[in-house]
């Protein structure tokens, strides 16, 4: 059986190469004889290293016109491709041969996942994000999680982020982590994940001191995203801001709850588990004061602990409502 094969560009941010991962192993499904090559940025290429239906990755570090991505690239431009994706987009396409081509258009209104879906006449309620976790990190991640000696059921948050403007306060995740938890709230004695990188361990390190200490796992420095990713698969409530944490955690099919303000919900990750909670502001609002979203300003401040909670517990009863319903 001849290859066919497919060459993915995604010179992009995460979030946006996580949103394809379904439909990239959807074509491995459909078309068993495809050969998918992903030429990516190092932290792309780390969530998809466990990722079985892709043959090749190639991940160009730093510039991606400096001389050594030049040669990667003139390698892969020297092949004949079936299908050619361009997530960034990038002028980078234009170097390959391809008989069928995509190419994000930032201009349009639609996702990355939708444009896509639309090119490939695929449902993209069928083609989730998803990423894949060898056994190995799986077992490694359950390993992390059970070394503070205590077991049992837990729910996580990640309150860092990039940009002060997107950060909901640290002392409003520690309120709403701890009415959760409690004997009286809806995840009485469970265990809280704190998830964050490097750069957020100051925050990090905040809610979990405003925590009780007991219930708190916060994230080692050995732990690479992707195993953070299989961690997050074990939650049963994610609540964080507009960042990387809340895509995977979408990805990984956990209720996600994500805290939006100075962003546009149409940039929230899809699917069925995700719901997003702002404050009484739209983003046009805020706009009137921030036009260009740079300033150093929390615009999230406007979003009580009460309404993310509420949200929280609607779902659950939603939830528990259509367990109970009688089969028709």
């Amino acid at each position: 059986m001849t290859a066919f094969p497919i060459l993915v560009l995604a010179f992009c941010d995460v979030p946006r190469a996580v949103s394809v991962s379904g439909v990239i192993a959807r074509l491995k499904a459909e078309a068993p004889q495809a050969r998918i090559t992903l030429a990516t940025t190092p932290a792309v290429a780390e969530l998809f290293q466990d990722d079985d239906s892709i043959a090749e990755i190639q991940a160009l570090d730093g510039a991606i016109f400096n001389l050594k991505s030049l040669g990667s690239l003139s390698e892969l431009s020297r092949r004949n491709w079936g299908m050619c994706i361009d997530l960034g987009p990038s002028l980078i396409a234009r170097m390959m041969k391809a008989r069928i081509r995509f190419t994000f258009n930032p201009n349009d209104t639609d996702s990355a996942l939708t444009q896509l879906c639309d090119k490939l006449a695929l449902n993209p309620a069928e083609v989730m994000p998803r990423l894949s976790v060898s056994p190995n990190r799986a077992a490694r991640a359950r390993t992390l999680l059970d070394a503070s000696g205590r077991g049992g059921p837990l729910i996580a948050m990640a309150p860092g982020a990039s940009w002060l403007g997107r950060r909901w306060p640290t002392e409003r995740f520690a309120v709403l982590a701890t009415r959760l938890t409690r004997e009286d709230g809806p995840f009485p004695g469970h265990r809280l994940l704190v998830v964050g990188g490097e750069a957020e361990r100051d925050t990090l390190m905040a809610l979990a001191m405003a925590t009780p200490r007991a219930q708190v796992l916060e994230t080692r420095d050995d732990m690479d995203v992707l195993t953070l990713y299989a961690a997050l698969r074990q939650a049963q409530l994610f609540v964080g801001n507009d960042e990387i944490w809340l895509h995977l955690a979408a990805a990984a099919g956990v209720p996600t709850f994500g805290l939006f303000g100075p962003s546009s919900e149409a940039e929230a990750p899809p699917g069925p588990n995700v719901q997003t909670v702002r404050g009484r502001r739209t983003l046009a609002q805020i706009r009137l004061i921030d036009p260009k979203l740079k300033q150093n300003v929390c615009h999230m401040l406007d979003l009580p602990v009460d309404r993310v909670y509420e949200a929280i517990t609607k779902m659950l009863q939603s939830a528990q409502e259509s367990r109970n319903a009688p089969d028709i």
